[in-house]
């Protein structure tokens, strides 16, 4: 996976090993259509995707801490509003077309659980015959799917990301803790030495947003 040439704050480096978790979710379980294309997952297969995805997330979201440094407070956004009704249209979710569909990368530990029924899906449990097994759980596909194109949308182009968060940052530093939250798996996979130098380059980056 090449990075796109633009201008990033963090270090080539870093954002080199933010790209390992996605190689390793795509050589694992496919692209994100791919995925999708699964409908259902049993429980270990979507656990196991579901803690890479947590990994890769905490990683993205360290580097657009860094990203959104370089963006002072009141930054603009970019995207021009408009006045003009919007016009009412279905929505519809094509697996085989990511890019289409509206996704939303988690910014903060507030939005670490989707609101309760956006993604709820029934579990489905196998017959068994023998009591000392326990029953095979099914879960959606689809979820993580769009957390993946979610991943892959700020991995090539986190300026927009950035932009946002340095707004939220400026607002309210309070939140940067739980920003810089990681699940304990995320050292080791990308590497100690990469992990020491993310959080020192964060740790340095913390007065931007909070001088108290």
């Amino acid at each position: 996976m090449s990075l796109p040439q633009d201008h990033r704050k963090a270090p080539l480096e870093l954002w080199r090993a933010a790209s390992a978790p996605l190689r390793t979710l795509f050589n694992l379980f496919g692209a994100p259509e791919e995925l999708a294309a699964k409908h259902t997952l049993t429980g270990p297969v979507y656990h196991l995707i579901l803690n890479w995805l947590r990994c890769a997330e905490a990683l993205m979201r360290h580097l657009l801490f860094i990203e959104a440094s370089a963006y002072p407070p009141g930054v603009a956004s970019t995207t021009k509003r408009t006045s003009a009704q919007r016009q009412r249209r279905e929505m519809g979710f094509d697996a085989d077309k990511p890019e289409e569909w509206r996704v939303c990368f988690r910014l903060g530990a507030e939005e670490s659980q989707p609101p309760a029924g956006k993604w709820a899906k029934p579990k489905i449990y196998s017959t068994l015959t023998t009591p000392s097994l326990a029953p095979t759980t099914f879960h959606s596909a689809w979820p993580l799917a769009e957390r993946f194109e979610a991943l892959l949308r700020v991995h090539n182009d986190p300026a927009p990301f950035a932009r946002r968060l340095a707004r939220r940052l400026h607002a309210a530093p309070r939140v940067i803790a739980a920003l810089l939250n990681a699940p304990a798996e995320l050292a080791p996979r990308i590497g100690e030495d990469v992990f020491a130098a993310l959080r020192v380059i964060c740790g340095e980056t913390k007065p931007i947003f909070d001088s108290s």
